[in-house]
């Protein structure tokens, strides 16, 4: 959409200016929707709809807690787990040094020792496999869901002292698409906004949040 500045003359004299937005392109064919919506308006449909990410009271503080909480158990687990793993790792590289010493030194056969070398190096690169994959778990995932949720339930008062330029930015952020009708704003958010803008989850649920 394209804004334009309309300056109409008043019959009691002076001037009264208004802001529309409609369509930005110039030539449209006949099918094309005739769409303008005052500027006041489609702020007003913009920040009505970016107030349904905001969760009401009795929930927003449980989620926020809750984000965080299972974000640290995750972090937590996958320490543990690596720290098995990797005493793990260390057993079975013992195991194969004795192994092969007990071969060279003639107190294991040759074929116990190839049957018994092949498992340990099957465990052992395995367990390789899964140490980093607890690895690759980057920590700061939950500082970031935490700022993204932040953002979410301030994006309404953030579009309210933004400039044009910091507004289109926060819709990008939020939102995969926009359009408009001559009634109504549709905005297609993108994930996990979606889910907060649906609050299907709090809709359906029962019990003490707090």
């Amino acid at each position: 959409m394209t804004g334009e500045r309309i300056h109409r003359k008043l019959k009691g004299g002076g001037f009264n200016d208004h802001v529309y937005y409609r369509c930005a392109n110039n030539h449209p064919d006949q099918n094309h929707p005739k769409v303008r919506w005052r500027a006041e308006d489609l702020e007003y449909a913009v920040t009505k709809d970016l107030q349904r990410l905001r969760l009401p009271p009795e929930y927003a503080g449980w989620f926020r807690k809750t984000l965080s909480a299972a974000f640290n158990n995750i972090s937590e687990t996958a320490a543990r787990q690596q720290k098995i793993l990797k005493k793990r790792k260390s057993e079975l590289e013992n195991m194969q040094e004795k192994l092969l010493n007990a071969y060279l030194n003639g107190i294991v056969e040759q074929h116990v020792f190839e049957a018994k070398s092949k498992a340990l190096k099957a465990e052992l690169s395995d367990l390789k496999k899964s140490v980093e994959a607890t690895e690759q778990f980057d920590p700061t995932k939950g500082e970031g869901a935490i700022c993204i949720f932040d953002l979410s339930q301030k994006a309404a008062d953030i579009w309210g002292c933004s400039n044009s330029t910091q507004k289109r930015q926060l819709l990008e952020a939020l939102s995969l698409n926009r359009s408009v009708s001559d009634v109504s704003l549709c905005v297609t958010k993108r994930k996990p906004f979606d889910i907060l803008a649906e609050q299907t989850i709090f809709n359906k649920s029962r019990g003490d949040w707090t």
